[in-house]
C-alpha cells in the first residue's frame, strides 16, 4: 500500500506544480475537481494493489508452512541417526502428548519426538524434540493433508513408509490451489523434496 500512497502523493504534487506555474498562488488548497480526480485515481490504484497484496500474503504464509515442515523432517531424520533410535513426526493430540490419527493435519500442532520405548506413539518415556504451531488453527485459510499416518525415521535415517503431504490455500478455484500449493514428498530413503501441488505421486528418490 505504500507504493499506492507514493503514487497519490506524486499526483497531488504535480497538481500543485501546475497551479504554481499558472500563477494561482492566491487560492488555498485544491479545487473540487482536482480532489475528485485524485480520489478516482486512488480508487483505481487500490483496486489493482489489493489482489496483489492478498496473493503476496498467501504465498508467504504457505512458503513459511512448507519450509517449517521440511525443517522438522530434516531435524527428525538427523536426530534418528545421531541417537540411533526411531524418531516420529505426527500431529499432537489436543490437550495431550500422543499422536492424533487422521489425514487432516492443519489444525494440530506437529511434533517430532524420540520413540524411546518403540510403541509408535508419544508418552512420558519419550523425548520431545520440537513442536510446530498448527498450520491453521481453524480459520480455513490453509490446509495440510497427509497421505497416511505418522512419519517414522529409523536409526539409519530411512523412513518406514514413503509419505506425501499437500499444503495449500483452500479454494474452489483449482488453478488458485495449484498456484500457491505445494506437495512435500518423503521417500523411503529418508530424503525430502518439495514439488508442485498438482503432483499425483512422489517418485522414489
Amino acid at each position: 500500500m505504500s507504493a499506492v500512497a507514493g503514487k497519490v502523493f506524486l499526483i497531488m504534487r504535480q497538481i500543485a506544480w501546475r497551479r504554481a506555474a499558472s500563477g494561482r498562488y492566491g487560492s488555498a488548497g485544491f479545487t473540487l475537481i482536482e480532489l475528485l480526480v485524485t480520489i478516482a485515481v486512488l480508487a483505481v490504484l487500490v483496486a489493482v494493489a489489493l489482489p496483489n497484496m492478498r496473493d503476496f500474503v498467501v504465498s508467504n504464509r504457505l512458503s513459511s508452512n512448507v519450509n517449517g515442515f521440511v525443517g522438522l523432517v530434516n531435524l527428525a531424520r538427523s536426530e534418528a541417526i545421531v541417537r540411533n533410535q526411531d524418531v516420529i513426526i505426527c500431529p499432537k493430540r489436543a490437550g495431550a502428548i500422543g499422536c492424533q490419527s487422521g489425514s487432516d493435519w492443519q489444525t494440530f500442532e506437529l511434533q517430532a519426538f524420540v520413540d524411546v520405548n518403540g510403541d509408535g506413539d508419544r508418552d512420558a518415556a519419550d523425548v520431545p524434540l520440537k513442536i510446530l504451531a498448527a498450520v491453521d488453527s481453524g480459520t480455513g485459510q490453509a490446509a495440510f493433508e497427509s497421505s497416511g499416518g505418522s512419519v517414522i525415521f529409523g536409526s539409519a535415517g530411512f523412513a518406514r513408509t514413503a509419505r506425501s503431504f499437500k499444503i495449500y490455500a483452500p479454494s474452489t478455484d483449482a488453478n488458485y490451489k495449484a498456484r500457491f500449493g505445494r506437495t512435500v514428498c518423503i521417500s523411503k530413503a529418508g530424503r525430502v523434496r518439495v514439488t508442485a501441488y498438482t503432483a499425483t505421486s512422489c517418485p522414489d528418490f
